[in-house]
């Protein structure tokens, strides 16, 4: 599903500050072309989701059911969270698969430049003109634990890139308050569990969401526990409303 306006932005943004080697293998050129994403021929990035989503929570749905119909787990209860905009799908493309895992654990650092930007070129594409408030990104935060081990947050710095090119701001409205699985390897209830009460506001930051409407920023959503507990903590602190942007969708 290519947003026309999605590949403009995009193409436009590559060609004035991208360089002309692929950002992940650096071997490769990179090919900007108006149908696809930045990226040698090899790791070229989607420039969205496949298939027919839920508009709610961009699960695949059946392909018998129109594209942002809601599927039955949103129908049944509707998330905390508006939306999810994301570039591809984490099962369906591994070359998605290989930009994030070399951002979270190769090192990659650098590449969220490409990944922020692309995303932020998506939220600009689906912004609302019609909208109150000046939107704001926040970032889900890891446990510190994790970001010395790491040693940078991946989405910190995916919202810093977003906000180059969609001119939003970055606030850290959020904290871990302690440390949990990691999401992908645990099943759904679960997951639930795992991030139950694990994030709340910094006090600093609470005016900067209060009836804001708010891009939650992530690598990726599993089962979008994660955004529901960020969402509701957003929510719960006077954010207007609450959407999520990621690199994948995974599901």
């Amino acid at each position: 599903m290519r947003d026309p306006l999605l590949v403009a932005i995009w193409h436009d943004l590559a060609e004035a500050v991208f360089p002309s080697v692929c950002p992940l293998c650096r071997v490769g050129r990179a090919d900007a072309g108006p149908d696809d994403g930045l990226g040698c021929h090899e790791h070229r990035l989607p420039l969205g989701l496949s298939g027919p989503r839920c508009g709610r929570c961009a699960t695949r749905i059946s392909d018998a059911l129109p594209d942002g119909e809601r599927c039955a787990e949103c129908r049944q209860r509707a998330p905390a969270f508006r939306g999810v905009l994301a570039l591809a799908d984490y099962r369906e493309s591994p070359t998605v698969r290989e930009w994030i895992l070399a951002l979270k654990y190769g090192r990659r650092a650098d590449l969220a430049a490409t990944l922020g930007r692309a995303l932020g070129a998506r939220a600009l594409a689906s912004a609302c003109p019609e909208s109150e408030s000046r939107p704001v990104l926040v970032p889900v935060p890891l446990h510190f634990l994790r970001r010395l081990e790491r040693g940078y947050d991946q989405a910190l710095l995916l919202a810093r890139e977003a906000s180059v090119v969609t001119g939003m701001r970055v606030v850290c409205a959020l904290s871990r308050t302690r440390f949990t699985s990691v999401q992908g390897a645990l099943g759904a209830s679960s997951r639930t569990a795992n991030v139950h009460g694990a994030f709340r506001i910094r006090r600093f930051a609470a005016r900067a969401v209060r009836a804001a409407d708010v891009w939650l920023v992530d690598d990726v959503v599993t089962s979008g526990a994660t955004a529901e507990e960020c969402a509701r903590t957003l929510l719960r602190a006077g954010a207007r409303s609450v959407r999520v942007l990621a690199v994948a969708r995974a599901g």
